[in-house]
């Protein structure tokens, strides 16, 4: 899984690689991506974050997700950036020395985005609709300003496309 952590990071790059490191991840943006989560695991990789999108979307597009860190914690990959980059290219995965094609599990953040990069090598998706702003259920928002009832918030409405 990727986060966008910058503090994590800050914490990790000054550990240095081969340290082992306690840290609480992610859930800083915000009240509405759950609490931060506490980590212990080891230093394995350290990137200036800089990778370039193989596609199917955005080819060659370069991304500069910022000091990033590759944590080791129980068996499990944690790719940490300190700017927040979109999910859903294997090269983000694989400027972290991680070959996305040889992983048993992957966990992407993204309703949608992941699937140009990631559904062409996964025998199955499970998808969780997990707190935030990544939410597929639009119910969840607290939508202003919008013009009622629309499609598909409101149970009485139909998609009338153009």
């Amino acid at each position: 899984i990727v986060i966008n952590d910058p503090e994590s990071v800050a914490i990790a790059v000054t550990a240095g690689i081969g340290a082992n490191v306690d840290l609480l991840v992610g859930g800083k943006t915000d009240d509405l991506h759950g609490n931060p989560v506490p980590v212990h695991g080891t230093v394995k990789q350290i990137t200036d974050g800089h990778w370039i999108h193989e596609g199917p979307e955005n080819a060659g597009v370069p991304v500069d997700s910022g000091p990033s860190v590759l944590l080791q914690s129980k068996g499990v990959n944690l790719v940490l950036t300190s700017h927040k980059t979109m999910p859903g290219d294997l090269q983000q995965l694989r400027s972290m020395g991680i070959e996305p094609s040889q992983q048993r599990i992957l966990v992407v953040k993204a309703v949608v985005r992941w699937r140009g990069g990631y559904e062409p090598i996964v025998k199955r998706a499970i998808l969780v609709d997990t707190p935030g702003l990544g939410s597929a259920d639009l119910t969840r928002f607290t939508f202003r300003h919008l013009n009622r009832p629309i499609y598909p918030l409101d149970q009485d409405t139909t998609w009338a496309g153009r």
